[in-house]
């Protein structure tokens, strides 16, 4: 049976699939597999990993595409292993040798000693084998004509860096890193083992964890797309209103759901209750009496000011539509 026409309704679902992305694809292959087996003609990804990386992969499917940007600034954690002494044009195990260092071991206390210099605020430069676009070209492709262009180095920020372990070898180690949207995993790898006076190179990377996105909660991709032997995708099947549970909420009366669409105000009236707190500019989720999210939208008053608000005067403005009413 061919899964695409099996699942005509596809075209009405709306939400989203935490994949834990397997090594050797692209987000992009994800993306491809799950719109050829279940039968999705929508669907995207947030937060791109490496063909080498596996972990924590948001694929949105329906109207919860648009939903990927809202995530994009989300904190990352990522676990990863460096081979010190051998240093790739890519930073990763699959780039090509550029330099190779003999040493014994690891000086391990040197090393634990030097990670506090990586965490905090810092500008970092994006690598040229990046998805990132210079002039509309991804820096990858111009990498692989042997090009290599200015780029703009970037702030970001890393919470917290921890050696795990040391393997038997004492060439390769393990880490812990939580950082802000942006950072490069392989960047970091490689000024490490710079500083440690050998170079090195990731040789493995997992994303565990992607905002309130855990990699434990996440599903193989095998087992996403074999879901009809058992009772098909819907378990994996994240909501609008799951996806989006950190963020406040405003319930519309039944009465003003047919009103809801790209732009619409909602005046105080329309509004059944309201959850969580917000500030002027803040983006809310909109959903319907029973919690069911349709929208989001951006909010034009503060929370504290609902009471004392004139009745018609709107509190937020539609953004996206993100479910079907």
């Amino acid at each position: 049976m061919n899964r695409t026409t099996a699942l005509p309704q596809t075209e009405k679902i709306s939400g989203m699939f935490l994949v834990d992305k397997p090594i050797g694809l692209t987000s992009h292959d994800v993306v491809d597999s799950v719109r050829k087996n279940l039968g999705f003609s929508r669907v995207g990804h947030g937060g791109t990993l490496d063909p080498m990386a596996t972990g924590v992969l948001p694929v949105f499917v329906g109207k919860s595409t648009r939903l990927s940007e809202l995530i994009h600034a989300y904190d990352k954690t990522y676990l990863f292993d460096i081979r010190f002494g051998v240093t790739t044009d890519t930073g990763d195990a699959e780039g090509r040798i550029l330099s190779e260092k003999e040493f014994d071991r690891l000086d391990c206390r040197k090393l634990e000693t030097l990670l506090h210099e990586f965490t905090g605020v810092r500008f970092q430069k994006p690598p040229m084998y990046s998805a990132i676009k210079k002039n509309g070209t991804p820096l990858y492709r111009l990498a692989r004509k042997g090009l290599e262009v200015e780029r703009e180095a970037r702030r970001i920020e890393v919470y917290s860096l921890e050696m795990i372990a040391v393997a038997s070898s004492g060439k390769t180690a393990s880490f812990r890193m939580r950082c802000s949207k942006g950072t490069f995993v392989r960047t970091i790898a490689e000024e490490i083992g710079d500083a440690m006076g050998v170079g090195g190179h990731v040789v493995s990377l997992r994303r565990e964890e992607f905002g309130c996105f855990r990699v434990e909660n996440a599903v193989s991709l095998p087992d996403l797309i074999s879901g009809e032997k058992d009772e098909g995708f819907s378990p994996h099947l994240w909501s609008p209103a799951k996806i989006l549970e950190s963020f406040p909420e405003i319930r519309i009366l039944d009465a003003h759901l047919p009103d809801i669409h790209r732009g619409a105000l909602i005046p105080a009236f329309q509004i059944y209750r309201t959850s969580g707190l917000f500030n002027l500019s803040e983006i809310v989720r909109i959903s319907d009496r029973k919690g069911k999210c349709i929208a989001v939208g951006k909010t034009s008053v503060s929370s504290s000011e609902l009471d004392r608000l004139p009745k018609g005067l709107p509190v937020a403005q539609v953004d996206k539509l993100v479910d079907w009413l």
